[in-house]
């Protein structure tokens, strides 16, 4: 039991979650059960013998499922005391969470009711503790009735700004008409999720995008994405031996912190992955990434030298990448027709989008990478709706894709545009409003992307092999 290890153990059993003492089941595992939730802090042996594992674990007990998981290497006790607050202030917001209700809205509530039916049947069989209701739009516009969103139905989408003003803490939106009319009800659930940021980090799909191009490789790389939403920072990462995955992890966590890929990459051992033998990590981030640099405007202050802090603490070479640049990488790795080709990523209900564009095989980052960043020309766009609320429409996002495949189209002329734009998904109906700004023989393709994130591991992946291959970033390639 190292020095450090027992000093935590002993601050640990010294602290109080709402009121709650932790019990030490022994001198390893200490315990917090609460109504909905249990938080276990384990210590595990490192891997020399001498140094020791906090693993910080939040367990739901609805269904079983870890909606907290972090480790961290006990070398540092103020880090180890940091990160056990974090998880109390995961445990206590989780415990106190009630079911998420939702207002469905039409002119009479007939066919709202029946739709609100089937999304708490689909939210029951996701074990999602949701509660929905529908009423006239007539009485949804007199205040109160503590709803996290409140759904329009297409008919009734002109009364949005007044049930905004009548519900100011509620995300208000329209369902899109194809939804509604398919009473779809698992995808108005994914919207709503989406706009309220709960999309669990669970719910990463596994597609094993064929690469027409040769990924096969002897290398063994890391790649860990960050995403960051409005109320909390998902984490994930994989690792690659010879073009497989090796291993695989998510977590959630309230807020961003980089320091959370350093502790990360630290406790990889802990579960079973070596780390000497890695020839690079991939890390693959929102914002500006710059010569291993990021920059978050709006999210977290100044700039962080990533690659230098990863490749000084653990001697692993580092590259640091935009998401939909690594997105774009993806799309253009998992085919072998296009040279040229756009992707365009916009959540629902984000405000901002990201565009990756790759030129004759090559991506174009630009004058410090700043190439692909809509948000500087977001006022130029043409909306029938102010920006703020085109996002929350799906004519809105049809319309900002629409200008983000307009520009690209006139600037780069690529011969593929790749979408992955919430809402968005009838490439017909794109492409005849592209047609009526170009000639049809320059409209080029269209594709839906409904696989972001698989497109950005595979992306960053690539683009590793890339610059491990050639380490100047110069080649014919895709760097």
């Amino acid at each position: 039991m190292s020095t450090i290890g027992t000093k935590f153990r002993k601050w640990v059993l010294t602290q109080r979650v709402n009121g709650v003492v932790p019990t030490a089941i022994d001198a390893n595992h200490m315990r917090v059960k609460m109504m909905t939730v249990t938080a276990e802090v384990n210590i595990y042996p490192g891997l020399d013998g001498n140094e020791e594992i906090a693993e910080y674990r939040i367990v739901r007990h609805l269904d079983n499922e870890a909606i907290f998981f972090l480790h961290v290497l006990l070398d540092d006790l103020e880090r180890a005391k940091e990160l056990f607050e974090e998880m109390v202030e995961a445990l206590e917001s989780e415990n106190e969470q009630q079911a998420t209700h939702v207002l469905l809205c039409c002119t009479s509530a007939l066919t709202t009711t029946l739709f609100a039916s089937k999304m708490g049947d689909v939210a029951i069989a996701l074990s999602l503790d949701y509660d929905f209701t529908a009423m006239p739009v007539s009485e949804a516009l007199q205040p109160g009735g503590n709803w996290a969103a409140v759904l329009l139905a297409p008919q009734v989408s002109h009364m949005r700004q007044k049930l905004m003003e009548a519900h100011p803490d509620a995300v208000v939106f329209e369902i899109p008409g194809k939804v509604f009319g398919s009473f779809d009800a698992a995808a108005a659930l994914q919207l709503v999720m989406h706009a309220l940021h709960d999309v669990q980090a669970t719910d990463e799909r596994h597609n094993n995008l064929r690469s027409a191009r040769d990924l096969a490789n002897d290398r063994r790389i890391l790649i860990i994405t960050l995403f960051t939403l409005r109320d909390y920072s998902r984490l994930g990462y994989r690792v690659f031996d010879h073009g497989t995955i090796e291993s695989e992890g998510a977590v959630r966590k309230p807020r961003l912190d980089f320091r959370d890929i350093e502790d990360l990459i630290e406790t990889l051992p802990g579960r079973g992955v070596t780390i000497d033998n890695l020839d690079a990590v991939g890390i693959a981030v929102p914002g500006v990434a710059y010569r291993g640099t990021v920059t978050l405007e709006g999210i977290v202050e100044g700039t962080h030298d990533l690659r230098g802090h990863i490749e000084g603490r653990f001697g692993i070479k580092t590259y640091v990448d935009n998401n939909c640049n690594a997105a774009a990488v993806g799309c253009y790795v998992s085919q072998d027709k296009y040279e040229n080709l756009v992707f365009f990523r916009h959540a629902f209900g984000h405000a901002a989008g990201g565009l990756g564009t790759i030129i004759d095989g090559r991506l174009l980052k630009g004058r410090g990478n700043l190439a692909g960043e809509p948000r500087y020309y977001e006022s130029l766009l043409k909306l029938d709706s102010p920006y703020d609320d085109a996002l929350w429409t799906e004519e809105g996002l049809f319309q900002i894709a629409k200008n983000v495949a307009t520009v690209s189209i006139a600037l780069t002329a690529p011969e593929a545009i790749y979408l992955g734009v919430d809402t968005v998904d009838d490439m017909d109906k794109m492409h005849d409003a592209l047609c009526e700004i170009f000639p049809p023989e320059h409209v080029p393709p269209l594709y839906v992307v409904d696989d972001y994130i698989e497109r950005v591991y595979l992306g960053e992946m690539a683009i590793c092999l890339q610059k491990l291959h050639d380490p100047t970033y110069h080649s014919l390639g895709i760097a």
